[in-house]
């Protein structure tokens, strides 16, 4: 049989060393005699751990057993251990409770309150890791970008350089060598991060949606009166985020004449990321241009995609032009 004066004074020591809030298993353990800890064990279906039979089970491994529970139903009975031995309404009926149910059940609305807290906390850390891991990974990928470009660039001149040098390589041809070996590298290391912030960021998402299921099962627990008004609805994003129909001109298809099928590929890419996403996708770097209606956005390190947008919120591209020769495609836009 447990001293009750030394459940008191072990309770006394927890508040006074670590201040009042006492966990849900320290209670159990403390306050709840053995027996009743068993039979709810029992009604529960769950088995102790370290050997020890159900009916043979002390308080200390029964108590986090049971504390670990979360399902509703599952909670309701733990969290009945605590009260005294009165009638308590069934988990369908708490939700219609109104504060003057009585001063029994206020500890089980503590409890829940507080459970209700900690997982909708949990809940919101959840939600800024899959944020900083899609930022994380869109920043990567516009690094692998640029890596693979300054890597198709480097092959082109090593290719050319050993069709044109000797067949023993130069100080310089061993310089572009290790270069090239280390993008590689480098690329190699970016896809290995990339994979890795894809796989958290599915674990995070999986997460996200327990601690929402978690915190909806936990509000329904809670009376009308204590539980926390929604938040209202974000606005809805403006109309950048509508789809632009692209308006090729024929100066643009004129303009794609002589540049190679990768440089039209990323043009293409560039333009249809523009028209689903908008003015603030990472990378496109779109920004009007010299006062003009006519703007533009990045295809890749040197080709810029030149166009207006229409009144009815399409835009209508006008030329594919290098980067170098920007002053010349603006006044030569102007003019028409």
């Amino acid at each position: 049989m447990r001293d009750p004066s030394l459940a008191l004074k072990k309770l006394l020591e927890r508040v006074l060393g670590k201040g009042s809030d006492l966990p849900l298993a320290m209670l159990l353990e403390l306050a709840v005699a053995p027996s009743r800890l068993r039979e709810a064990a029992r009604d529960l279906g769950l088995s102790p751990k370290g050997g020890f039979r159900l009916d043979k089970a002390p308080a200390h491994v029964l108590a986090p057993l049971l504390a670990e529970q979360r399902e509703a139903k599952a909670l309701e009975t733990v969290l009945r251990l605590l009260l005294p031995a009165v009638p308590l309404p069934v988990a369908d009926d708490v939700a219609a409770a109104t504060p003057e149910a009585g001063p029994e059940a206020e500890p089980l609305l503590v409890l829940r309150e507080s459970e209700l807290q900690r997982a909708r906390d949990e809940l919101e850390r959840a939600r800024e890791a899959a944020n900083r891991g899609r930022e994380r990974e869109t920043d990567l990928a516009r690094r692998l970008q640029q890596r693979e470009q300054e890597l198709a660039l480097l092959r082109g001149e090593r290719s050319q350089s050993r069709s044109s040098a000797p067949a023993e390589p130069g100080r310089d041809q061993k310089d572009l060598l290790r270069r090239v070996h280390d993008l590689e590298n480098e690329r190699e290391g970016f896809h290995a991060a990339d994979q890795a912030l894809r796989r958290q960021l599915a674990h995070n998402q999986s997460r996200l949606r327990e601690l929402e299921a978690e915190v909806q099962q936990l509000d329904a627990l809670l009376p009308k009166g204590k539980r926390r008004r929604k938040p209202q609805p974000e606005p809805q994003p403006s109309d950048d985020r509508r789809f632009r129909v692209p308006r090729f001109t024929a100066a643009f298809y004129k303009s794609l004449e002589g540049k190679d099928r990768r440089a039209v590929e990323r043009a293409v890419q560039a333009i249809l990321l523009f028209c689903t996403e908008g003015h603030a996708y990472p990378g496109l770097e779109v920004k009007q241009l010299g006062g003009q209606d006519t703007w533009s956005l990045r295809a890749s390190l040197g080709l810029r995609v030149y166009f207006r947008p229409l009144a009815d919120g399409d835009i209508e591209l006008l030329e594919l032009g290098d980067r170098e020769d920007q002053n010349t495609t603006l006044r030569r836009l102007k003019e028409k």
